[in-house]
């Protein structure tokens, strides 16, 4: 469970804002095609969802989505869809982890649930809508990444959450 106390509401805006901030950056860290894209802000995601529950993880997702598109506008224009599939993504995650015993089993449904509904079916939406290529084609492309990546983001995921258990954070 998490043991990190935030009741301190300064110190609990802080680090929500500190990993609002670490959100923008991972997204940014990214590798492949735009509609192939490969990073690691599923991480910090995770945390937020996990310390701060689904509301805040929405709040923190929705600000990270549009201030990311204004410091760094993208190619195509800002586009909600994303954004809405960011906002989603903070729900799963926080409905998912918060105040819950995060086990390796918890972290692989959330993974899935993250993957499959959020990157591979909002997400080729959006991607066939704004890049005019059909969705299934898209569909069948970004379904093999993100069969393998669930594997790899719960792996990646339960060393993050065993070690802050270690640590009591």
């Amino acid at each position: 469970m998490n043991n990190l106390r935030l009741e301190n509401k300064t110190l609990a805006l802080t680090w929500l804002g500190a990993l609002t901030a670490l959100q923008i950056i991972f997204g940014r860290l990214t590798i492949g095609p735009s509609f192939l894209k490969v990073g690691l802000s599923f991480i910090v995601v995770a945390l937020i969802g996990y310390y701060f529950g689904p509301f805040k993880a929405v709040l923190s997702s929705l600000v990270a989505d549009i201030l990311a598109n204004v410091i760094f506008p993208p190619q195509g224009g800002f586009f909600w869809g994303f954004t809405l599939s960011a906002m989603v993504t903070g729900v799963i995650y926080g409905f998912m982890l918060h105040d819950k015993n995060v086990s390796w089993r918890r972290l692989a449904l959330t993974v899935t649930l993250t993957n499959l509904l959020v990157n591979l079916v909002l997400n080729t939406v959006w991607v066939s809508m704004l890049s005019n290529i059909s969705f299934i084609t898209l569909f069948k492309i970004r379904l093999f990444k993100e069969l393998i990546f669930i594997p790899i983001q719960t792996f990646v995921l339960s060393i993050v959450f065993t070690w802050l258990q270690k640590h009591n954070y």
